[in-house]
Order: structure tokens, then sequence, then C-alpha cells
């Protein structure tokens, strides 16, 4: 951005450029090579109780992302989550619906995520899922440049050499840095900016996510290999995700896919017989003492959310906003994205002007 303002979405905007783009829809491919894997749309789900089990994670898949889900259930319910979900995905080359453990090498277990801890007992839940053939495992706690953090993955690393780890969260180059070297394949960036997130206004902790983004690339860029980078939460708009692949890889949406059909929860009706389902952060009371844990150092919060339908139309709708600010810039990939995307700073009025 040129400055050392610790700036975010809405005080930026793409600057146009002149483009040879004919089609947005025909030339741009916005996905993401991760090495495993690759994503046609570079968007992960939120490993939220309230975003993602498997309901969620098939969808993701059909559209082109990758769902991760959630750890705040028993190993027994994770394993089967998982199960239930490849099931499904793969469900043509499965013998008589049976989860097979030794299938061919034409499937991808790379194609949905799981989560972790970093204490003991995940260790345990580590185990279960690999042996069901789970391959990319998100490490998710909230301060993820930790002692903990660093004994988690080099145990991971050291016993088993064909898991794909995705770490964080983080908010600094130097943690960035860290996690790659200790060996994430994959840093997930973002401190307090999620819309059920307290962590900033309760800690003051924390570092605008767009800033935090264009710091820790400065930092990875050079690095061989140089790890991916997902930029997870703040994310309002489909403009938001335009700007956070300025210098994110991939985005981790929560709120923005909130509410739809394939979030876990019933669909209830409110006073004025509106429709909602409930969405709540990982570190919300109401979250913590549903998982077995005491409500101590809240930083999240629960809320009601619209029902919205089915997660396939949000996406789609996502998918040709980002194509469409690719061709704005001329880019018909993500690299080139990097490279050609350029913001400017705006004013409360540009704010105000471009409704964000």
């Amino acid at each position: 951005m040129g400055t050392n303002k610790a700036l975010t979405f809405s005080d930026v905007l793409i600057k146009p450029k002149y483009s040879t783009i004919d089609s947005r829809s025909k030339e741009v491919d916005i996905g993401c090579d991760f090495g495993k894997f690759k994503l046609d749309l570079p968007v992960f789900s939120a490993n939220m109780k309230s975003i993602t089990e498997h309901k969620m994670a098939i969808e993701m898949y059909n559209c082109g992302g990758m769902g991760v889900l959630h750890r705040f259930c028993t190993i027994e319910q994770a394993v089967n989550e998982y199960k239930t979900t490849v099931n499904e995905i793969y469900k043509n080359e499965v013998f008589n619906g049976t989860f097979i453990q030794n299938w061919s090498a034409r499937i991808n277990f790379y194609s949905t995520a799981v989560s972790i801890g970093v204490q003991e007992e995940d260790r345990k839940r580590f185990e279960a899922l690999y042996s069901v053939n789970a391959r990319v495992f998100v490490i998710d706690i909230a301060h993820g440049h930790c002692k903990k953090m660093k004994e988690q993955i080099q145990w991971i690393k050291n016993n088993y050499d064909d898991v794909y780890i995705i770490a964080g969260n983080i908010a600094t180059p130097e943690a960035a840095r860290d996690l790659a070297e200790w060996g994430a394949n994959v840093v997930k960036c973002g401190i307090g900016p999620g819309s059920a997130c307290m962590t900033r206004r309760n800690t003051g902790v924390g570092v605008p996510a767009l800033y935090a983004a264009e710091t820790i690339l400065e930092e990875i860029t050079n690095m061989n290999p140089r790890p991916k980078l997902i930029l997870d939460g703040g994310i309002k708009y489909s403009g938001d995700v335009s700007k956070a692949l300025k210098y994110a890889d991939a985005v981790m949406l929560g709120s923005y896919i909130s509410g739809t059909t394939e979030t876990p929860g019933q669909v209830f009706k409110d006073e004025n017989d509106k429709h909602y389902k409930v969405y709540q952060g990982s570190a919300s009371g109401e979250s913590k003492i549903a998982n077995g844990q005491t409500s101590d150092y809240v930083e999240g919060i629960a809320m009601k959310v619209p029902f919205r339908g089915h997660v396939k139309y949000i996406l789609k709708d996502l998918k040709q906003c980002v194509q469409s600010a690719f061709s704005y810039t001329n880019s018909r990939t993500l690299d080139e994205f990097h490279k050609n995307c350029e913001f400017i700073e705006i004013t409360g009025g540009g704010k105000a002007e471009s409704k964000i």
C-alpha cells in the first residue's frame, strides 16, 4: 500500500487499469494451486461449529473451494463427519456406500480439511483422523505464534511425512516466518477481524487484516518453499475478497456464509416472522459451554443471522465478482492479480460514496 499506515478493507479501493480481457467468465482463472490440491475458488469455509460440518464441506468442494471441519466435538464425531464428507464427495468411487480405508491413488485425500488444537489430547484426535485418511490438518488456536503450536507442528512433521498443515491464527511477519520454519505449509492470518470475534475490543490486541496480510507476504515471499497465505476474518463484501487476494492466496469465510442451509443448526422464526439461524464465534461463552469448557476468557459473541438459502448461490456470485475485479486490473490469473492490483487510499467521503 506504500504507507506505514495499518489499513484494512474499508480504507482502500482497487485502481482500475487498461484491460484486454474480453470475457471474465472464459479468460479469468481465480484459482490457486496449493501443491497437494488446487482450489478453483480460493475460499475455505471457517472451521467454526456454526459454519462447517459435513454439509458445508461437501458443498464447498462442489463449488471449487474447501471446507474445514471444526474440532468442537468428540473424536468419534469428528471422524464420522470426515468419513461422511468424503463418502459423499467420492460416492461414485465407494463400493456399496461403504467407506474404504485403502482407496486407489485416484482418490484425492486432500479434498477436505480437518481441525485440531495444540493440546496433548489433540494428538489422539489427529491420529484418529489420520487413520481414516485425513491429510489436510488445520491447527487452529487464537494465538498461533506460541510454543505449543511449535511443538504440535514439529510432532506431526517428525512422525507423518504426507500431512499438509495449515496453521494459525497469526498477524505478524515474525509469526509467519516461524510457523513456516516449524513446518507449516500454509499460514492463516487474522487476529480479531471476524464479526463474532471480540479479541480486539476486549484485549486491545490485533492487527488490521489487510496490513497484516501485506506485511506477512513481504516476509515470506523469498522463502523456499514459500508458504501459502490465507486471510481469515473481516470480510463483509465480495469486494473485500478481491482486496484480500492482492496479498493472500485464499480467504477463509465465516460470517459471509453464515445463515445458509448448509451451516449446522436449525432455522428459527423471530418475533417478526423472519427466519434466522445462530452464528457464534469459537471463543463465545455459548460455544465454550457447549463444548464442555468454562466461560472464562470470552473473546467472541453469538448472534442471530438471517436465513439465506443455499451457500452455492453466494459462492457463485462471489466467484463472478472476483473474476470481475481481476478483469478490471487486466489479470487472468491470481499471480497476475498479485502484481497488477494496486490500492488507493480513500477518505471518509470516499467510503460513503463507495457504500463500504
